[in-house]
């Protein structure tokens, strides 16, 4: 009812904007791939796809460049007002024989960098924490950070850690100069208890923090008196994410784990980021998003919704997402075991999915 309630507001906004095709099922909505509940990851992607077009000028993003320096390192306050538009949420990409590919992610990076694409994410659930070692975590942010080199903004996440791990994590996202610290809610623990480890992550880093979780209203009350908790990872619910933009958008900046749908709707009430899946693999639909966004656009924003992202939302799920990696030929299309890989003959309808789409390869080089 409540969610109906905050599309309703969405429509009186913006009468022009046809999104009934857009308004899919709350159990389509509700699986993104970053979804955490507790310590376990849920791999049903609520959202993907993103916008097609080659930046022509500067202004189309926002152009992102710091120092891998402690002087010129983002304050909280910075980092903030430079989190808007598409963040590209990494998924973590593997070999055949299930190790890192280190290539296929600076390849990913390269490609969006060239499209003007400067925000990056390590997050639990699309970056497939639960099936790497903490060291293999370590890694794949210092990889992230090093292709970025400065220029764009790295968020590197926590997993359902501890609070010692959690700091030292922080420590170890400091020295290798990531942006800012994605802290993934801990499971098990009373508010109070909550609140004192962000607390104490807080106080062993310089980072800007985001929250990623399920946090109540009252929760989150308390953790925006922390200063350096200037962001937060919508990953509940819609009517969540209208909710924490309206009741907190001026002092936290609240960015959409969800489809770009919800980002629209989040649009009116001060919403300035979101994920976008298309950035991983076809960042030219995602340029197109973006600058639709910026002319304020919402009959264009909406269509790019209905031709791209409503069908790849309704046939998400890890290893299609994967299997799309290679086909544009970004990286492998291998998880890890027990996850399923795509076989060649599964690949077949990957392209046929595109095809439909009129979303066609352009081979990523580098």
């Amino acid at each position: 009812m409540r969610r109906a309630t905050a599309l309703s507001l969405w429509f009186t906004r913006f009468p022009s904007c046809n999104l009934g095709s857009l308004c899919f099922s709350s159990q389509v909505q509700s699986s993104r791939g970053n979804a955490v509940r507790g310590s376990q990851f849920e791999w049903n992607r609520r959202e993907f796809l993103r916008a097609v077009g080659v930046v022509g000028a500067s202004r189309a993003f926002p152009c992102v460049t710091q120092s891998a320096t402690a002087s010129s390192r983002l304050s909280p306050a910075e980092f903030k007002r430079r989190l808007r538009g598409p963040i590209v949420s990494i998924p973590t990409p593997f070999t055949a024989d299930f190790r890192l590919d280190s290539v296929g992610l600076r390849r990913m990076v390269e490609m969006d960098l060239r499209n003007n694409i400067s925000i990056f994410e390590l997050t639990a659930g699309d970056s497939q924490y639960s099936f790497l070692a903490y060291d293999e975590v370590k890694h794949l942010s210092r990889v992230l950070t090093d292709v970025v080199a400065g220029r764009g903004m790295t968020i590197v996440g926590t997993g359902p850690w501890w609070t010692e791990r959690t700091m030292d994590f922080a420590h170890h996202a400091e020295s290798i100069d990531a942006t800012a610290l994605q802290v993934l809610k801990p499971g098990g623990a009373s508010e109070d208890g909550v609140v004192e480890h962000y607390r104490k992550v807080a106080a062993s880093t310089a980072l800007p923090i985001v929250l990623h979780g399920d946090f109540p209203m009252s929760l989150l009350e308390k953790l925006a008196q922390i200063d350096s908790i200037v962001a937060l990872k919508e990953d509940v619910s819609l009517e969540y994410y209208v909710d924490g933009v309206i009741r907190f958008g001026k002092r936290i900046n609240c960015f959409s784990g969800g489809g770009l749908a919800w980002y629209m709707v989040g649009q009116p009430y001060g919403a300035s980021a979101y994920f976008d899946s298309y950035a991983t693999f076809a960042p030219e639909i995602a340029v197109r998003f973006w600058r639709a966004v910026e002319r304020n656009d919402y009959a264009a924003e909406a269509e790019i919704v209905e031709k791209y992202d409503h069908p790849f939302i309704q046939n998400f799920s890890a290893p299609f997402w994967h299997a799309t990696l290679e086909y544009f030929g970004v990286a492998a299309r291998y998880l890890r075991p027990p996850q399923h890989s795509y076989t060649d003959r599964e690949m077949t309808s990957v392209k046929e999915f595109y095809d439909r789409l009129g979303v066609f390869p352009n081979r990523v080089q580098g």
